[in-house]
């Protein structure tokens, strides 16, 4: 897994500074953005703002063709906690975000998208949690919510409520995050993790990835030797928008994300529970890839491919899931 920039394109530039004379911060936030100009100031401002902590800001703008950049440009010649990495042609967001991990200096790491928000108490309380649990990786409970009806959120993890805690090992990690069939999906959580544990364990974002790749760093950290702890209280809002990238998954992505995920052998352990987790992962995902060929033949109108698709129980696995799932949330 490579950090550098695509083959052709020129060397990313930096603005903002680092090399400013500041103690290293506590917590940095990595932002990787692609045409995000709607959302960006408001997602950089929410970062700034965080009380009792040191922070900086390093936004890999990748390859961009709206005014993304020059929005953070503007931010960045005002406060040198911000600092602007621009690609010259577009990596895809695991590459931004190596990039960026590689020029962050923060005691902690955070991912923050593009066109999410963070409160303002987040990485105080994410860190306090993280010193007193002796974890690595800590998260919080995210509340999402309609771009385009604000007021409209529900929580990501509706059961665990403020003041609770969730400890989550590898086993459970894969079991919740089931593509199909998990119930709440723990890769949506955006933790923060200890940078002395990534350097030290060499992990990196897969930059085979488009989608699922904060699951996938996560998973390394888990089999790394550490456990994910989860808040109950949501500092973390997650906007859903029309065409989110996580609504155009393709064969492609989860052919991406199987490469990665085999090699790590996560099956081949004699703990029957972790065995059983990775059984159950595998599986989901064998049923949404019968469900996503479907839905592509469906749109390139090649109906032999749709038909053979929609005869495998497979597909009629992921309808009932993704069904089932629709109903529950017009009941909440």
């Amino acid at each position: 897994m490579s950090s550098s920039a695509p083959q052709g394109s020129s060397p990313p530039q930096a603005s903002g500074s680092q090399a400013s004379g500041l103690s290293a911060p506590d917590l940095s936030f990595l932002v990787a953005a692609y045409n995000a100009a709607p959302w960006i100031e408001a997602a950089i401002t929410s970062a700034l703002a965080q009380t009792e902590i040191t922070v900086e800001v390093i936004v890999v703008d990748d390859a961009s063709t709206d005014d993304t950049a020059a929005r953070v440009q503007t931010i960045a010649d005002g406060d040198r906690r911000v600092v602007l990495l621009r690609r010259a042609r577009g990596g895809g967001p695991s590459a931004a975000r190596n990039l960026a991990l590689d020029r962050a200096q923060g005691t902690w790491i955070a991912i923050l998208d593009a066109d999410d928000l963070v409160g303002p108490t987040r990485g105080r309380d994410l860190i306090a949690l993280a010193r007193r649990t002796g974890s690595d990786v800590v998260a919080d409970n995210a509340e999402r919510f309609l771009d385009e009806e604000p007021g409209k959120s529900w929580r990501l993890l509706p059961n665990l409520r403020d003041g609770h805690e969730l400890r989550v090992d590898l086993a459970e990690y894969l079991l919740q995050n089931r593509l199909t069939g998990g119930g709440a999906n723990l890769g949506y959580l955006k933790p923060i993790f200890a940078r002395s544990f990534l350097t030290r364990h060499a992990i990196r974002y897969d930059e085979r990835i488009r989608i699922g790749e904060d699951f996938d760093l996560c998973l390394r950290c888990l089999l790394a030797g550490t456990d994910l702890i989860v808040s109950g209280r949501p500092h973390y809002r997650y906007r859903i928008l029309a065409g989110s990238l996580s609504r155009s998954l393709t064969s492609a992505d989860l052919h991406a994300m199987r490469a990665a995920y085999e090699p790590l052998a996560i099956g081949d352990t004699s703990d029957r529970r972790l065995r059983q987790a990775n059984d159950a992962y595998l599986r989901s995902m064998r049923v949404l890839q019968a469900y996503v060929r479907v839905r592509e033949g469906l749109r390139q109108r090649r109906w032999r491919r749709v038909l053979a698709g929609a005869g495998r129980l497979d597909f009629w696995f992921a309808m009932l899931h993704f069904g089932s799932r629709a109903l529950r949330r017009r009941m909440t």
